[in-house]
């Protein structure tokens, strides 16, 4: 009898991950408070000073300057958002230089498990879609309760087909 409940057990487990949406945010752990710097599900802006892919946590007032004025060094001056690092600390998600409009990161989760702070990000990129014929570096960015143990980024990427 405890062979079948094993098996039993086994194919429920096989069933239930067949069916899982595969395009669902990953499991973080307990949820951790996070809020974008952008209410609305964009990236917090298309064209950064960042080129290359890059996932920062901030902690401090004098590495937060300089990671702003990094995203901003192609774009016009706009005040450096306040920050309380006693109380939070920032993640910064970068995608890199990408040909094209219709490419987005976000920030979409946070939470703590095993000694660490988990952080999904979600990079989008299109197909099929008509986008601007320009460069963009698209960044997002996000505020969580300061905490000194690991930060992990959780990678997921989705596609955005335009054309079926």
């Amino acid at each position: 009898m405890k062979s079948f409940v094993g098996v039993g057990s086994a194919i429920v487990c096989l069933l239930g991950a067949a069916c899982s949406d595969a395009n669902a945010p990953p499991d973080l752990g307990n949820p951790v408070a996070f809020e974008r710097l952008r209410a609305e599900p964009y990236s917090f802006t298309y064209h950064s000073g960042m080129d290359k892919p890059e996932r920062i946590v901030v902690r401090d007032a004098v590495t937060w300057k300089a990671v702003w004025d990094q995203i901003n060094s192609r774009g016009s001056s706009v005040p450096l958002p306040a920050a309380d690092f006693s109380r939070e600390m920032l993640v910064v998600a970068a995608l890199g230089s990408r040909s094209t409009g219709g490419f987005s990161i976000l920030v979409e989760g946070a939470g703590e498990s095993g000694g660490r702070i988990n952080v999904s990000i979600r990079s989008d990129s299109p197909q099929n879609c008509v986008t601007t014929e320009a460069f963009t570096q698209p960044v997002d960015i996000a505020r969580l309760p300061r905490s000194d143990e690991p930060v992990n980024f959780v990678e997921r990427s989705t596609i955005t087909n335009c054309g079926d």
